[in-house]
């Protein structure tokens, strides 16, 4: 009894696949909609919008040796 109550979603789905119904394709038409690319504006009257300056961010192992590299060397006492 236990086993049917597991299995029961897996063979609902496999029901609906098996008579052509798709749970979940009305949602996923929609947000394929949203993101097809809208038809470009032109922009003739204006001129190309400025650019912002890329700043470059230390990143990964760059970013690790800078960290580390900003402490002195331990003191040797001989």
């Amino acid at each position: 009894m236990t086993v049917l109550l597991l299995l029961a979603p897996a063979l609902l789905l496999a029901v609906l696949l098996a008579f052509g119904r798709y749970p979940g394709s009305g949602a996923l038409a929609r947000v394929l909609e949203r993101r097809l690319p809208r038809p470009d504006r032109r922009r003739e009257t204006r001129g190309p919008l400025p650019r912002a300056r890329r700043r470059h961010r230390p990143r990964g192992g760059v970013l690790l040796a800078l960290a580390l590299a900003g402490r002195a060397p331990p003191v040797v006492v001989a």
